[in-house]
């Protein structure tokens, strides 16, 4: 009786093995339309200035890449910005 107990607990815990039918479901939702291309999605973990807890954000390569370069050119503008008014309130 334990013998059967324990070989019943065993096999409830082991994974059970995929079906090939709902990977059948997903390839066919997955099928990309004439003029549609994959996008790889990436995710990280960003933590906002004044906050010690990160929010998960997925986004294209490409999408991050411009959020970057976005970034970059915006602190080069406030930069810009700051240098011209040093020279207007110096009299240069």
């Amino acid at each position: 009786m334990l013998i059967a107990l324990t070989l019943a607990a065993i096999l409830a815990t082991e994974p059970q093995p995929a079906s090939a039918a709902p990977a059948a479901a997903v390839a066919a939702s997955v099928a990309l339309k004439p003029g549609e291309r994959k996008v790889k999605v990436v995710c990280r973990s960003e933590t906002a200035t004044g906050t010690r807890f990160a929010k998960r954000t997925c986004l294209s390569l490409e999408d991050f890449k411009r959020r970057q370069e976005e970034s970059r050119d915006g602190f080069a503008e406030m930069q810009r910005n700051q240098m011209m008014s040093y020279k207007k309130d110096n009299g240069h």
